[in-house]
């Protein structure tokens, strides 16, 4: 279930995302452009915009030749379209049953049937979503070297992470926030020790 929220919270945070991600790159990261330009950092964009800076941050930042970049974007182009048909079959079912966002935030608002439809489709989607990841991983490791790939996902997270560190209206959330004392302490509490 905890899959089904963060898959579906990354969706919706791509969706809301800020272009403001720039501004929490990593030192390596160039800066992300659209049509040469910088993207204002208070204009909000829907979610093929997102998806598009996505493959932009990426593109910028992963050095691939011609000819593997061309043989790369089609891999991950296909990807994206099969992602965005699971995301939105998914949608379809939960109309279906009348189950909306809010519904799937507060499981009190849904009938039990509501409730085992919901953990059947959480279920199946994210068997879906493993298989499209494990062929996308093959597809794309058969055209790019380890360390390309392993960079593709770096970069594909620091985007994610960067958008996550945005909220609702555009404020930037530092990443290294302090953490609680009280979880300090317990971090720092030795385990106790069996006999």
């Amino acid at each position: 279930m905890k899959r089904l929220f963060l898959l579906m919270g990354i969706a919706l945070v791509l969706s809301l995302c800020t272009a403001n991600y720039t501004n929490a790159q990593t030192p390596a990261a160039k800066p992300v452009a659209a049509n040469n330009k910088t993207i204002a950092p208070e204009k909000k964009h829907n979610f093929q915009e997102i998806l598009q800076l996505k493959r932009n941050y990426i593109k910028e930042n992963l050095s691939l030749s011609e000819k593997t970049a061309e043989k790369f974007w089609a891999i991950y182009d296909k990807y994206i379209e099969s992602e965005q048909t699971l995301h939105a079959n998914l949608k379809k079912a939960y109309d279906s049953k009348k189950i909306t966002r809010e519904m799937l935030k507060d499981e009190s608002k849904m009938t039990d049937e509501q409730i085992s439809f919901h953990l059947s489709q959480k279920m199946n989607f994210k068997e879906k979503m493993f298989n499209l990841d494990k062929r996308f991983y093959n597809d794309a490791k058969s055209v790019l070297t380890p360390r390309e790939l392993s960079k593709f996902y770096h970069l594909e997270q620091s985007f994610k992470n960067q958008c996550a560190h945005k909220n609702h209206d555009g404020k930037n959330h530092d990443a290294k926030r302090p953490m609680d004392p009280k979880k300090a302490a317990m971090k720092k509490a030795p385990a106790p020790k069996s006999k």
